[in-house]
């Protein structure tokens, strides 16, 4: 295997540089340092995966960098925009999740579940029902985009809670930090008339850490073989 420290070294102070900007509210360290993160990670997963490169999981890691880019270039954007780049890539990895599946869902499981998806439904809902004028005019792409979310914790506990391999608990550390990051910038967004620092750097840093544990998964991932059409499983695997 080849040297990843470097990769991932450069992640980690690109990373930590872009919080910083954040922090200090640094336009100039925001542009020269964020747009490092992706390509960085990027480049880890290259060094670190043990099987040929995953075509669907190189997508969603740079719709995420195009979600990034354009917080970054654009001062006026349209959360829209960044809404509908991440969720295709969440799209992406939520497909990854349920070709996992593997087991039956016990009760105890099925209890789990059902708590979870209670929780994060009823959290949907209020963020749904808020009187912004953004979720009113594209109300379609704020439920997909929440369902998926939903879905992807949903798997993403279901599949560790079958097995507790390593690649399902970097996937459920993933799903996590996605739903935190997100939850907190709903917060800061819609909640309180300007940023709060303290939420935008927990979103943030989950953020990072989101795309760290999706490259961990994704190369410790088993392969899953389906007797129905097994050409399309391989395709996504």
């Amino acid at each position: 295997m080849r040297d990843s420290r470097p990769s991932l070294i450069l992640f980690v102070a690109a990373a930590t540089m872009a919080v910083v900007a954040r922090i200090t509210e640094s336009d100039v360290l925001n542009l020269i340092f964020k747009p490092i993160v992706v390509p960085a990670i990027f480049y880890y997963y290259l060094q670190t995966k043990r099987t040929k490169t995953n075509f669907f999981f190189s997508i969603a890691l740079w719709l995420f960098f195009i979600a990034d880019m354009i917080m970054v270039i654009f001062t006026d954007y349209n959360i829209v925009h960044i809404m509908v780049c991440v969720l295709i890539g969440n799209v992406i990895i939520l497909r990854f999740a349920l070709d996992d599946m593997t087991g039956d869902v016990s009760w105890y499981t099925g209890m789990i579940l059902a708590t979870v998806l209670a929780l994060l439904g009823y959290l949907l809902v209020t963020i749904l029902n808020l009187p912004e004028k953004s979720i009113d005019n594209h109300f379609f792409i704020y439920l997909s985009y929440g369902i998926v979310l939903m879905l992807i914790v949903a798997a993403a506990i279901f599949n560790y809670l079958s097995e507790s391999t390593q690649a399902f608990m970097h996937l459920l550390t993933a799903a996590l930090c996605m739903l935190l990051s997100d939850i907190f910038y709903a917060i800061n967004l819609f909640m309180f008339q300007k940023n709060l620092p303290i939420l935008d750097n927990i979103n943030l840093i989950a953020q990072f850490m989101s795309y760290f544990f999706l490259v961990r998964y994704v190369n410790s991932r088993r392969t899953i073989s389906r007797n129905s059409n097994i050409k399309k499983a391989e395709l996504w695997k």
